[in-house]
């Protein structure tokens, strides 16, 4: 702990601050107790020793960070060493966009063996904040809130993270969910269908067969003769049969005094259209770090007689689920289906085995897992 900044100032006091025996044997020139004071030669005074510890001290006081580890904040060598260490967070938010953790102790490349050694004391002042990532939507599927404080290794002889916390700790808020896709509609359309749909037929009881000498017509569909009518015009290129019109095709050889002609139909009909439901809304963002809760997008419209895509749910405040996905309206050919689920809540504190709380006169906002 820091030594006071006035008042008293005693042997017994620096050689606590040391981590000696109070009446550990004591010399002002001892290069120990220089360090501490700062005076590596020289006079020296116990007045020199107001406010000091024994302890290294970082203090981030600006420049807005992202996905960054504690042990960046130490050289390699004081983050091996056992002296004690403490990271300050001051007046800032600390943060990231991107869905990793704000801050983790180490990364996961060094392991065990890469982790800190001695005390390690995060210290988060009033008015200074890790906040996670907000969950975003993406690619049809909902994103998580980002965790903001990660303990995510001990130190190498088991010791947890020492935490002091008068700011707010807050994990990012899950995105809302996809509005469910609208159910399929249909309605009624009259057209005109063609038999067959390309070309003409001839042959298997399929005709059309002019008579010359006798300006007579035959038409064949299907093994049924539908027409034999004499003094025709040649003129003549369909004739309307039983609500269908039969239509003189191709010429398809003959012999004397007779032809033959390829043969096609049309006639109208009622046919069902169907149509598709509307696509489901986008989730809105959760709230994190540098980015505000958003309202989900709205569903699309279907087609004719279809039904609307739900809108998406709102993404969560802080630490919070967003809301699940509207489901879609029904249609009349067919029901709506249900929105999607919502992304999690980002853990305020994860690794929290790993965690010593020393301090929690601030706010932690979210789940510590």
């Amino acid at each position: 702990m820091t030594l006071p900044l006035s008042g008293m100032m005693t042997a017994a006091m620096i050689n606590a601050e040391l981590g000696r025996a109070s009446n550990a044997p004591f010399s002002l020139n001892d290069p120990a107790v220089r360090a501490l004071a700062e005076k590596p030669s020289g006079k020296i005074m116990f007045s020199d020793f107001y406010g000091k510890a024994n302890e290294l001290v970082v203090k981030v006081t600006s420049a807005t960070q992202y996905n960054t580890l504690i042990k960046s904040f130490f050289t390699p060598d004081d983050w091996a060493s056992d002296k004690a260490k403490r990271l300050i967070i001051s007046g800032v938010d600390f943060g990231n966009m991107s869905g990793a953790a704000a801050l983790a102790v180490t990364d996961a490349a060094s392991g065990q063996a890469g982790s800190f050694d001695g005390k390690l004391t995060l210290e988060i002042e009033a008015g200074a904040f890790i906040s996670g990532s907000g969950g975003k939507w993406s690619v049809a599927s909902a994103g998580n809130g980002g965790i903001a404080l990660h303990a995510n290794f001990k130190g190498k002889n088991g010791n947890n993270l020492q935490l002091i916390n008068k700011g707010i700790i807050r994990g990012g808020g899950g995105s809302g969910g996809q509005g469910g896709k609208g159910g399929g509609g249909a309605y009624a359309q009259n057209v005109t269908v063609r038999e067959p749909t390309e070309g003409d037929l001839r042959g298997n009881g399929y005709g059309w067969t002019w008579v010359n000498n006798f300006s007579r017509v035959i038409i064949s569909w299907g093994g049924q003769e539908l027409l034999r009518w004499d003094n025709q015009s040649f003129s003549t290129t369909f004739y309307d049969i039983n609500g269908a019109r039969y239509y003189r095709g191709t010429p398809d050889g003959g012999v004397s005094g007779t032809s033959f002609f390829k043969i096609y139909r049309t006639f109208e009909q009622i046919q069902n259209v169907y149509t598709d439901g509307g696509t489901g809304g986008a989730g809105g963002t959760g709230q994190g770090f540098n980015l505000a809760s958003g309202a989900g997008a709205l569903g699309d419209a279907g087609g004719t007689n279809a039904g609307r895509g739900g809108n998406g749910g709102h993404g969560g405040a802080w630490g919070i689920s967003g809301a699940n996905g509207d489901a879609g309206i029904n249609g009349n050919n067919g029901n709506g289906l249900a929105g999607s689920l919502s992304g999690l809540g980002g853990a305020a504190i994860g690794g929290i085995t790993n965690v010593d709380i020393i301090d929690n006169s601030g706010l932690i906002i979210g789940r510590q897992e």
